[in-house]
Parts: C-alpha cells; sequence; structure tokens
C-alpha cells in the first residue's frame, strides 16, 4: 500500500456517516475510517454497507478494529472480511485496553498465518509510555507493516509537547528496531480532555494543532468526528500536510529530501490586554474577512456575536 496522504476521520458507528461527511469536506479529509468489530465482535452488515458508501462518498475507506482482551485472536474475523470487501486497509486499535503482550500473542499468530499483505495492517497505540505493557508493540509492530497510529491524545498529558515530541517522536529509533525500519508515523488527534471527557475549546486544541505542524506531516486523522465540535473544524483544516499540492488536494507522496522545507503552517499570537481586533488586523496585514473566517470559532464556542471590541487576553489568534 503506498503511504497515506492527507487527512482522515475515524467513525465509531455507522449513524456517524453524514456528520463525517461533513466533517470531512470541511477539514479537506480523504480518508473516512469505519469500525468493523470490536474485541471479539464482527460488524458484517456494517463492513459490507459503509465501504460502498464512503466510496459513493468520494473517500477512502479505512476499517479499524478495536482491539481488547477478550479472545483478542477473534478479531481475526473483522480484519479479513474488511480486507475481502475492499477496504485499502485495516488499523488495529487498541487504545486504552489493559492488554499485555502475551495476550496479543494469539492474535499476532493467527495473522501470521493467513494471507493478509503486512503492508496493509496499521497500528494504533498510546505511546510506550503510556501502554498498561509496552511489550504489545514488539508483538503487533511485526504484523502491521503498514505503519503507527500514535494516539496524541491529551488523557495522557495536558501538556501537548511531552507528549507528542518527547512519548511519540523520540521513541522512534527504538520502536525502528522492533518494525525493522523507522515505521511511517501518522498521528491521531483527539478533540476530548479524556477519553470520554470534555471537548476542548478552540484555544486548548492550538497548542497540539502547533506542536504536530513542528514535525511535519504527511497524515494525519482525528478521532473521531461524532465527538469533535464544528467550531474546532477550522484547526484542523488550517494544519497543512506535506504531500498535499497546491490546490489542497492530496498529491502522489514522494520522499522528502533532508532538509526539505514544509508546506508553511498558521501562525497564532497570543492577546495581550492592549491588543485590539483593528490593531491586529492592521498590524498583521489581514482583511477583516480573514481575520473572522480564521477566528470567529472563538467568539461564537462562547455564543458571543463577532463583535470586533471583545478581545480576551491570552486567546490564540491565527494572523498568518
Amino acid at each position: 500500500m503506498a503511504k497515506l496522504c492527507g487527512k482522515g476521520l475515524w467513525l465509531a458507528h455507522s449513524y456517524d456517516l453524514q456528520r463525517a461527511a461533513e466533517m470531512a469536506a470541511s477539514v479537506s479529509a480523504t480518508y473516512l475510517l469505519v469500525k468493523v468489530g470490536h474485541g471479539p465482535y464482527y460488524f458484517p452488515e456494517t463492513t459490507r454497507v459503509m465501504v460502498k458508501r464512503v466510496r459513493a462518498l468520494g473517500y477512502h475507506p479505512l476499517a479499524w478494529v478495536q482491539i481488547t482482551d477478550r479472545v483478542p485472536q477473534d478479531a481475526l474475523k473483522a480484519i479479513i472480511e474488511a480486507q475481502t470487501l475492499g477496504y485499502e486497509a485495516t488499523v488495529l486499535f487498541l487504545g486504552t485496553a489493559m492488554v499485555t503482550g502475551d495476550q496479543m500473542r494469539p492474535l499476532a499468530e493467527a495473522l501470521d498465518n493467513v494471507e493478509i499483505p503486512r503492508e496493509r495492517l496499521f497500528l494504533a497505540t498510546p505511546p510506550p509510555a503510556h501502554l498498561p505493557d509496552p511489550r504489545v508493540l514488539d508483538v503487533l509492530a511485526p504484523i502491521c507493516q503498514a505503519g503507527w497510529m500514535p494516539l496524541a491524545f491529551a488523557a495522557w498529558g495536558n501538556n501537548p509537547e511531552p507528549v507528542i515530541h518527547r512519548d511519540i517522536y523520540q521513541t522512534l529509533d527504538a520502536l525502528s528496531l522492533i518494525w525493522d525500519k523507522t515505521p511511517e508515523v501518522y498521528p491521531v488527534l483527539s478533540p476530548l480532555h479524556r477519553i470520554a471527557g470534555p471537548a476542548f475549546l478552540p484555544e486548548e486544541l492550538i497548542p497540539w494543532i502547533e506542536e504536530l505542524s513542528r514535525h511535519g506531516l504527511d497524515f494525519f486523522s482525528v478521532y473521531h468526528a461524532a465527538n469533535t465540535e464544528k467550531v474546532l473544524w477550522p484547526l484542523f483544516q488550517s494544519l497543512n500536510v506535506r504531500c498535499q499540492d497546491e490546490s489542497g488536494q492530496p498529491a502522489t507522496p514522494e520522499p522528502l529530501a533532508a532538509g526539505m522545507p514544509d508546506i508553511p503552517q498558521p501562525v497564532y499570537i497570543t492577546v495581550a490586554t492592549s491588543d485590539t481586533v483593528w490593531g491586529i488586523i492592521n498590524r498583521h496585514g489581514l482583511t477583516k474577512q480573514q481575520f473572522w473566517a480564521w477566528n470567529a470559532h472563538l467568539w461564537e464556542s462562547r455564543g458571543l456575536p463577532r463583535d470586533p471590541d471583545y478581545l480576551q487576553e491570552g486567546w490564540r489568534i491565527r494572523v498568518k
């Protein structure tokens, strides 16, 4: 399978498709990830119908299976059927499951005994430091050669720098020994403070967007569409990926030369007490229309009108 390029949205249920399609159009996503199994349970009707519906809407279908400690090898049926029915790849999602490496061995052995291309299997897990048993990577990574989808969630810590830089990107040297190569890294963002917690306000999500952008991305995804408030959509839309062409459409990804500059990422400032909307517009050479297109969510998320006379100290305002 070719490297992923663009943006993806996770669907926890088939009835999330309409909202996911609306969000995908807004944030320029190209992949929809459909849940086809949970633990030992396979969802045959969802698996069969959704691949057709996703393709009919013009998106790439990926399947995902939530792996649990309940007979994990039984997830094999969902994985095989997803590949057979035409999903482009399948993601093994561990989430916060309290699973051990020993519990995953029957699944790895089962996958090793069937003809599923390893380059069509992804592994989605918390960063190693936040896994109950990091040995699950030793067991599953060799099977999932398409790449790693690290869960860059605030559940692991409120500060994005250590979660993304230290716990994800600084572990790649060690993970390359497990994968026998440096794995492709496709981060997964969550719009929530915790796995099932309150949603981010826009200014709380911005530092996570900025930290990811510093590492350069070919693909990232959002878990999941139904949990993502519309006021956050412009932020996910603003996060560029390196393999998109000037029209914003995914281009055929090619290896990036060392030192090659990334696509410019959004620039934000922190509002000071003396700042005004008109002052920021003039200082940064913005038009009124562009300012509101980028920043109206700060007012709307609080139920406020777009009032240029109201600006709150500490807000993060996009200026480029």
